[in-house]
């Protein structure tokens, strides 16, 4: 995972722990959307204070797709100009 991704894609990363994940996000540019999968609200809750993203999602992939009223966009360097869809924010749906 070089290069930034464009498509119905979602790239599964194996990591051998929490530590690792936020590693591997932290050492590339930032991520349009970080998506966590866990039970452990401890976990999502590193996620989120830890790495920095256009969106997080936990315990789900589609609501992006499937709310079209959500803002979808970036941060740092691929941040929306204004007269674009609206700026991204960090989310959270637990399931």
């Amino acid at each position: 995972m070089k290069e930034e991704i464009f498509g119905p894609v979602l790239p599964i990363v194996p990591v051998s722990g929490v530590d690792q994940a936020i590693e591997f996000i932290n050492d590339r540019e930032k991520p349009l959307v970080v998506y966590v999968f866990t039970d452990d609200k401890k976990i999502i809750q590193r996620m989120i204070s830890e790495t920095s993203s256009g969106a997080l999602l936990a315990n789900d992939c589609l609501v992006h797709f499937s709310v079209s009223t959500l803002p979808f966009g970036g941060v740092g360097e691929f941040q929306l100009k204004p007269g674009q869809r609206s700026k991204g924010q960090r989310i959270m749906k637990m399931c």
